[in-house]
């Protein structure tokens, strides 16, 4: 249940002004087609890739709103230039709420229709996501990027326009070395922000499974509140997320604190990934993955 939309490597198009049924009923709430049941089976397809500082910055973003941008990171190459997916400089994609319910791991009933929690979730994320921005510290530097430019759910129609800012695109694209790359079924289904924070902080070190962290960037990437102590932390950033992790994201992590006196300094994380997961990470793209973008007005 990929984004449909005018895509730059001649995937499907999606009429954008979609029909209604004879019941009246918009056609977005019919069943599933049997491909997409099929393909929803076989998991979630596609990678998101990002800069490393990105990867290793506070995202500010609710659980659905972090499901929205990583579906939306999922559509593009990040090969190409970002003016292959856009008009006027901005890079526009499309989001459905068919992948939201994948993603969210969100079950289809018996009739095949698509959860209403998955058109709520999406409508809501796409709210607030205009106010949202990413920080990090470079050097003395301290950045703040707007996620989006735009952020549009399209009602009765079942999926949202995304329009990354501007400055953010150069974390999105044309990479070279410096980027992090997973695979988006790792984050099926998973119900905390501070998994997903933690994924992606982990798949910082893919290469060599082990992430080392002081307490303070931990604190700051995971974006637990200023008044958690570490005992807080521990209780509620770091254990639930190492075992939701565990049992939902095929990786096996265990982890460690080292103190400096009484108190904790710094963290360890150790985690294997089975061997499909193994094979991406000598590959930066997969071919056989379509990515999905608008071409459209802003």
């Amino acid at each position: 249940m990929r984004g449909y939309a005018d895509n730059p490597q001649g995937g499907q198009q999606m009429d954008m002004h979609l029909p209604v049924t004879l019941e009246g009923q918009p056609i977005a709430y019919l069943p599933h087609q049997d491909e997409e049941a099929a393909e929803a089976a076989r998991g979630i397809g596609g990678s998101l890739t990002m800069s490393r500082a990105l990867a290793e910055s506070a995202h500010g973003l609710t659980l659905n709103e972090a499901r929205v941008m990583m579906l939306a990171m999922r559509c593009v190459d990040p090969r190409l230039s970002p003016y292959k997916y856009a008009r006027n400089g901005y890079v526009h994609v499309r989001v459905t709420a068919a992948e939201f319910a994948q993603l969210a791991n969100l079950k289809i009933g018996d009739d095949g229709y698509t959860p209403r929690a998955a058109y709520e979730g999406l409508k809501a994320a796409c709210e607030k996501l205009y106010e949202r921005t990413a920080s990090w510290t470079e050097g003395k530097r301290h950045v703040k990027l707007r996620w989006v430019w735009k952020a549009a759910y399209h009602e009765g129609e079942a999926w949202a326009e995304v329009a990354f800012s501007p400055d953010m695109t150069k974390h999105l694209f044309m990479l070279g070395e410096k980027f992090v790359r997973y695979r988006l079924e790792l984050a099926r289904g998973l119900r905390s922000v501070y998994s997903t924070n933690l994924l992606r902080l982990l798949m910082t070190r893919k290469d060599t499974g082990f992430k080392t962290i002081l307490l303070e960037d931990f604190r700051a990437t995971m974006e637990v509140p200023e008044s958690y102590r570490y005992a807080d932390i521990k209780r509620y950033a770091i254990v639930p997320a190492v075992k939701e992790l565990n049992e939902k994201s095929d990786l096996a992590i265990t982890w460690s604190e080292t103190k400096r006196g009484r108190a904790v300094h710094s963290l360890q994380f150790r985690f294997t990934m089975n061997n499909q997961q193994a094979i991406e990470s000598a590959e930066l793209f997969d071919d056989t993955t379509s990515a999905t973008a608008e071409r459209g007005d802003a």
